[in-house]
């Protein structure tokens, strides 16, 4: 696990070839699981420009349900939900596909990081990426392109 500023991040030694069985399955969409109406902006210019679409789902929606759907290249979700927050969301992903790359926005509270960590290691999850909002859109970038990458979006594809 490596720790830049506000943001961790989980980076394992995982082969996703743009042939692997992962890539073929994934769809070049990115699940954002929120309670409010709000758009957020920076992620659908990013996602815009790198032809990835942005599926939103309501905190209410059954995720299960939309993960092996949909099958999403990465999902991003709020800690602190009100319906969902992030350790149910971590569940269902665990329950779906355990190399599903995973962002959750939330404080910087110790207690609720430290509880990510020991959720991700209980779940088996691969790479989970806990941010605040003052972590800037470096991180986000990086989560997104690493993600569509891994998902084998050819433009993204190691050289």
């Amino acid at each position: 696990m490596t720790h830049f500023g506000t943001a961790v991040v989980v980076d394992p030694v995982w082969d996703v070839t743009p042939f692997s069985d992962r890539a073929m399955a994934v769809h070049l969409a990115i699940l954002v699981v929120r309670d409010h109406d709000k758009h957020n902006e920076s992620l659908e210019a990013i996602c815009e420009f790198l032809d990835i679409c942005v599926e939103y789902a309501s905190s209410r929606d059954d995720l299960s349900q939309l993960l092996s759907g949909l099958r999403p290249m990465a999902v991003i979700a709020d800690l602190e939900g009100e319906y969902q927050d992030g350790f149910h969301v971590m569940k269902m992903v665990a329950n779906c596909d355990r190399l599903l790359p995973v962002m959750l926005l939330t404080s910087n509270d110790p207690a609720l990081l430290g509880a990510v960590d020991a959720i991700q290691e209980v779940f088996g999850l691969r790479r989970v990426t806990t941010v605040t909002e003052t972590s800037g859109i470096g991180v986000l970038v990086d989560f997104i392109c690493h993600a569509a990458r891994d998902a084998g979006m050819p433009r993204l594809m190691r050289v």
